[in-house]
């Protein structure tokens, strides 16, 4: 109806705060609006019905009025808690690096359907059990795609010129790839492996499910990382926390003696 207060989301949640005693900020990524900042009052009061429909990473449909500051979530229904990414720490560690690398790259009332699709993949990926580097990094190089940041992959971004299968470079200030002449005058360029160069184009051809099956070597994936890496850090110009702590996972697994458990996990355990 025109005019009307009230209106009707898809979301995902993204990011929450606390406001005063019992109110929630809580930040969705939806279908329809993009990022939106919205209320849920009372969502921190004990038995609360809307406190675990904000819950973060929670998928759901949210009804909201419209007000003059921030919005009011009137009522959510959940479709999706992820709750088996939940009881992980390593999935559930990635998935709020997703929804931290999605939160900082976008603003508030941009519709990006392609977008909020790929993210909801990624998180029921990752709640069926497969979580693994390969997710991450599709993740990150279609989520630049989505947001009009793909890197270059075809021809030198400086010359022009078609890339041949050799080694060339990458370089995230200038967008994109740089034949082996180029390369040398631009500081920030990576090398880029043929085989490294085959797989990201495979990437952004294919959805999330086909290109989490390209199989990747350890020496290749951290060149993948690297080159993702270079471009997530030129668009956000900010380091994320999350992905502070994905790294510090990894280095607490691979000091794990076998048969033992990480101080981390040992930790949480405890707690």
């Amino acid at each position: 109806m025109a005019g009307s207060r009230e209106y009707e989301v898809e979301g995902i949640v993204v990011r929450h705060a606390v406001v005063g005693e019992r109110d929630r900020i809580v930040t969705l990524f939806t279908a329809e609006e993009g990022k939106l900042a919205l209320v849920a009052r009372g969502a921190l009061r004990p038995g609360s019905t809307l406190g675990p429909r904000v819950d973060m990473l929670s998928h759901g449909r949210f009804r909201c009025v419209r007000r003059r500051s921030l919005d009011l979530i009137a009522e959510a229904v959940t479709l999706d808690s992820f709750g088996r990414l939940k009881s992980d720490l390593w999935r559930m560690s990635c998935a709020l690096y997703l929804a931290e690398l999605t939160d900082a790259s976008t603003a508030e009332g941009s519709p990006n359907r392609t977008l909020f699709d790929l993210l909801l993949a990624a998180m029921s990926r990752m709640d069926s059990g497969e979580c693994d580097d390969r997710l991450l990094r599709v993740f990150e190089l279609q989520l630049l795609e989505s947001l009009g940041f793909c890197p270059s992959l075809r021809r030198c971004v400086n010359c022009g010129a078609e890339l041949r299968p050799v080694e060339n470079g990458l370089s995230a200030t200038l967008g994109g790839a740089l034949c082996p002449v180029c390369m040398p005058g631009c500081p920030d360029a990576r090398p880029l492996s043929v085989d490294a160069l085959k797989v990201m184009r495979y990437w952004l051809s294919h959805p999330l499910d086909a290109a989490c099956r390209v199989r990747v070597d350890v020496a290749l994936g951290s060149e993948l990382e690297g080159h993702t890496f270079s471009f997530s850090r030129w668009l956000l110009q900010k380091e994320l926390k999350s992905r502070e702590w994905l790294s510090r996972l990894r280095t607490e697994a691979s000091l794990t003696t076998p048969g033992g458990a990480s101080t981390i996990a040992r930790r949480v355990e405890s707690e």
